[in-house]
């Protein structure tokens, strides 16, 4: 039963945006997502993006965050479209993308769950499938999708390339990032898992966490997780809710090493479903 749920949501989003068998172009989705508030999903969803743009990757970042999104004023207009401007039909995905730091191409959000509560799976599916399909123009799409774990944010995970899940180390956080694994992936096993370690004091800390994640998702749930990196704490003063990383910050690089790491797991997977599409002899005869 929930196996056919996963099922029929990619389904969703294959049908939307047309996809035979042969597949075409789609930029990877990277679906930055987090057990519980306060651990700065947002922050490193951001800044990944930021991250993948520096190193040459043409980049998009979508605030995604229903629930507590708008407050990441990376766009260069203020009355620009968002997210739910999208969902409901009043703007297209090329509409509403604004310049960003960096070259990144931004989706704003917009704190608005009952309005996006209302649209249905085929407009969400629509959404994402817009996304995926901005590949002529983008390399890499980097979805802040919060800590929900509604349908809207299934709905991302299951057409996700890449799902990068952000703990802390303290012990409540880690307990929710592997109930937001466990409650999200709806048994599907297929979803590649990243697991990333944000406000970080020591290193020590980040591996420990990293590795009881990985047992308890191989142990209970039959899913493999990829580490991804620890990022130190970042201090502001005054403190903000979203933070741009500056350039040559401990922050900004373990980030760098971080969209690295999974820019490199992207391009092996890629390579990966490239070989299954290549026909054989035995195909050709």
């Amino acid at each position: 039963m929930i196996r056919d749920q996963a099922d029929i949501l990619r389904q969703l989003v294959r049908d939307r945006a047309g996809v035979g068998s042969d597949g075409g172009p789609t930029a990877p989705l990277v679906v930055v997502t987090g057990g519980k508030g306060g651990v700065g999903t947002t922050t490193i969803a951001a800044n990944l993006a930021i991250a993948l743009a520096r190193h040459g990757r043409r980049a998009v970042f979508v605030d995604a965050d229903l629930d507590h999104g708008g407050h990441t004023q990376l766009g260069s207009r203020v009355d620009g479209g968002s997210v739910v401007d999208v969902l409901a039909g009043r703007s297209t995905v090329h509409e509403a993308l604004q310049r960003g730091p960096s070259g990144v191409q931004v989706l704003s959000g917009a704190w608005a769950s009952g309005e996006a509560s209302q649209c249905s799976a085929s407009s969400q599916a629509r959404l994402i499938s817009d996304l995926s399909h901005l590949a002529p123009h983008a390399e890499v799409i980097v979805v802040d999708a919060g800590s929900s774990r509604g349908h809207f944010a299934r709905r991302f995970w299951h057409a996700a390339s890449a799902v990068l899940v952000v703990t802390s180390t303290d012990d409540a956080s880690v307990m929710q990032c592997y109930a937001a694994i466990k409650v999200l992936l709806a048994g599907d096993a297929s979803v590649p898992i990243h697991t990333l370690v944000n406000l970080v004091s020591e290193l020590p800390a980040a591996v420990d966490v990293h590795a009881r994640l990985g047992e308890a998702c191989r142990r209970f749930l039959g899913v493999r997780t990829s580490p991804t990196g620890a990022i130190p704490v970042c201090g502001t003063s005054p403190p903000e809710p979203v933070v741009v990383f500056p350039p040559h910050s401990d922050c900004a690089r373990a980030l760098d090493r971080a969209a690295d790491t999974l820019w490199a797991q992207l391009q092996l997977a890629s390579r990966r479903k490239a070989l299954e599409h290549v026909p054989t002899k035995n195909d050709s005869t």
